[in-house]
């Protein structure tokens, strides 16, 4: 009989040993599989923009409202890639367009106001934000904004050399914010046009020799 019992614990123990460690070695995985699905979800794609050289992709992480945004700048022959975390505005925010040296997010910033975050395909280079900005057509490395609300005074800015250049227009009218209905390049002269006080469309051209050296 003491045989019997024996043998009939050693069968009772081996029966179950398996089905313990079964629950152990289900339970990871699963664990696993839960937080992927959770930062899967919490992740939504916005948009993304392609140059020459360049693919980039910004995504929105919707658990959080600080540094929400996702931006990866990838180069095509998968040599070069950058992910870089913004602090950009929740929901409102998605890549403007992009060039081969810089990507542009904008974002709305309250009211009227408009701003742009320039984040460089360049590694080593910091981010910079413009309120206002506006590009030049045909000219990617020059742009203009405003600074302070003072919309009569124009900044033209050379993103290449960080050189600018203040145009004083007083006749603009305020409401537009400082956006020309026009700006574009003949060598090193810009063209504007834009909307004065009395709903005149009016032309400047500007020499920009002093910020392009």
């Amino acid at each position: 009989m003491k045989n019997i019992a024996l043998c009939l614990v050693v069968l009772l123990l081996i029966s179950c040993s398996p089905k313990e460690k079964s629950k152990g070695f289900d339970k990871i995985p699963s664990t696993k599989k839960e937080t992927a699905a959770v930062q899967t979800d919490s992740m939504v794609f916005v948009n993304n923009c392609s140059s020459n050289s360049f693919i980039s992709s910004l995504e929105e992480n919707t658990k959080v409202e600080d540094h929400a945004f996702i931006l990866t700048i990838a180069s095509k022959d998968g040599k070069m890639r950058k992910v870089d975390t913004l602090d950009v505005r929740p929901s409102l925010s998605h890549i403007e367009y992009c060039t081969e040296d810089y990507v542009v997010v904008g974002f709305a910033c309250g009211g009227p106001c408009y701003s742009q975050v320039f984040i460089f395909t360049q590694e080593d280079r910091p981010n910079e934000q413009f309120t206002y900005s506006q590009r030049v057509y045909a000219n990617p490395n020059i742009i203009t904004h405003i600074e302070n609300e003072e919309f009569e005074k124009l900044i033209v800015h050379n993103l290449k050399n960080g050189k600018e250049l203040k145009v004083f227009l007083e006749d603009s009218d305020l409401l537009s914010y400082g956006h020309m209905d026009t700006l574009f390049m003949i060598k090193n002269k810009l063209v504007m046009e834009y909307t004065n006080v009395k709903d005149q469309l009016k032309k400047r051209v500007v020499n920009l020799e002093s910020i392009l050296k």
